[in-house]
């Protein structure tokens, strides 16, 4: 397979890095509300509200501030008729959804992260066929894009499936990864009907990364995984 010219692989990422540095939301008119916003909690519950206004949704957009998402111990929601007030220990996720783009909350060492249906997951990651899985162990050369999915399992039993394209690293800068995820903070996503979620990773039970990166740490079980096994006769 020819690898992809370097000039060609700059170009990619500094339009990813512009698309990752816009501010806000590039609101897009329709019949839809300007903003959907859905809370997912721990014990399986929703709760959904929209803001119709397009300057008051950016308003609110403007005020998230990811770092602190659910650091912070509650989220009030308020209208002409009621107050709502969320727990944000509760809560696995928060999504935003809107019509248009902006990436600008994404990790900036990814080039996409975005969330994919079960169904999606499946399709492209085939573990009914393990010979058809790539290996964690491949010749990849630091700077190269590498696409990987990954499933990761909330409290309360959700499930969420992701894209992952980044470039990869150093071996030693590969563990970061692994830091990001069980650091406890607020992990960005986009949405494929347009719009962001933020996982509440504080909620994080453990993921699975398809492939994962070749190097692990010393303590781990070397083991092959159910999902891989031919079923019992």
């Amino acid at each position: 397979m020819e690898r992809e010219p370097s000039c060609e692989k700059k170009r990619k990422k500094d339009e990813g890095m512009k698309t990752l540095l816009r501010t806000k939301p590039i609101w897009e008119d329709n019949e839809a509300p300007a903003l959907e916003i859905r809370f997912q909690f721990v014990d399986g519950s929703v709760a959904n509200f929209i803001q119709p206004e397009p300057e008051v949704a950016e308003n609110i957009w403007r005020g998230i501030n990811v770092a602190h998402l659910f650091a912070r111990p509650r989220i009030v929601i308020a209208d002409d008729y009621s107050k709502s007030v969320f727990v944000c220990s509760q809560i696995n996720r928060i999504d935003f959804v809107f019509n248009g783009s902006d990436f600008s909350q994404i990790p900036r060492d990814h080039a996409d992260l975005v969330e994919l249906s079960e169904e999606d997951f499946r399709a492209l990651v085939p573990l009914e066929d393990p010979s058809r899985l790539e290996k964690r162990v491949q010749p990849r050369h630091v700077g190269d894009l590498l696409v990987s999915f990954l499933h990761l399992r909330m409290r309360g039993g959700s499930h969420a499936y992701l894209m992952n394209e980044t470039l990869v690293k150093l071996p030693v800068d590969n563990q970061s990864f692994m830091q990001r995820l069980l650091s406890g903070g607020s992990y960005s996503i986009r949405l494929q009907g347009g719009g962001q979620g933020f996982l509440n990773l504080s909620n994080l039970l453990g993921y699975t990364v398809y492939p994962g990166v070749p190097e692990v740490p010393g303590d781990t079980w070397m083991a092959d995984s159910s999902e891989l096994a031919p079923a019992p006769e």
